[in-house]
């Protein structure tokens, strides 16, 4: 039987949980086709209110499958970089409410998908998120820069998480503005729930224009750096 890397709930409740299924979650065209897939079957389905994304055991996202995109051709490198950029702004523009539940550590490019939601909540006890670029040699592309940009306001958040590289815990991302809450495990899903029921109020919101709305906030940006210096793979990558 082939393992499912992303799984899909429907809840009675009408949320959608979106469950990443494969160990640490690296991101790679075979997991970003399967994450879509899920993404589709969210956004055809009427009843549901609102989506939340979910890892298992230790990792919410360990970032791109580095080992996977170092062996691929350009072609494919090209085309995963496209893949992993339309995700990213398929979840910031998504037209429900999103609750990254960040279940685990969120590394690199995992720490993009968790900040391309609306909201984040972090497991209180293990896991941390930061950017690890900068010990890896390794730059950002135009479209993650912007991504920053509009998510990450605070000077200090970017110096100590993305500059830096450090490792911050669930306590510390709280302070920093990287996250919106935090909770013991046995809690992550249900507090991800009521923010989402908290951003919808009592009338909810409609889908098309909570899609504009966030299309007119975020604007998707044109252009790329070409490039990662001293490697074959683009600055898009990360």
């Amino acid at each position: 039987m082939e393992k499912r890397l992303v799984t899909l709930e429907f809840t009675g409740d009408g949320f959608a949980i979106v469950r990443m299924r494969n160990g640490q979650n690296r991101l790679n065209s075979t997991f970003l086709g399967s994450l879509n897939q899920a993404l589709d079957e969210v956004e055809r389905n009427k009843e549901c209110k609102a989506l939340i994304t979910t890892g298992e055991g230790k990792f919410y996202s360990n970032g791109i499958d580095l080992d996977w995109l170092m062996g691929q051709d350009g072609a494919t490198v090209d085309r995963f970089s496209k893949t992993l950029e339309n995700t990213l702004w398929r979840v910031m523009h998504f037209p429900l409410p999103t609750v990254a539940a960040i279940n685990g550590h969120a590394f690199a490019g995992g720490a993009f998908l968790a900040m391309s939601h609306d909201y984040r909540v972090m497991r209180s006890d293990r896991g941390w998120i930061s950017w690890n670029e900068t010990h890896l040699k390794m730059r950002f592309g135009d479209m993650l820069l912007d991504l920053l940009s509009k998510k990450v306001l605070a000077m200090k958040s970017i110096r100590e998480a993305v500059l830096f590289g450090k490792r911050v815990t669930a306590g510390e991302a709280k302070e920093l503005f990287l996250v919106d809450a935090m909770t013991d495990i046995s809690d992550l899903i249900p507090k991800a729930k009521q923010m989402a029921f908290e951003a919808l109020g009592p009338n909810g919101i409609d889908r098309d224009m909570l899609q504009r709305m966030k299309q007119d906030l975020y604007v998707r940006p044109l252009g790329n750096k070409p490039f990662l210096p001293g490697t074959n793979v683009k600055a898009s990558k990360l």
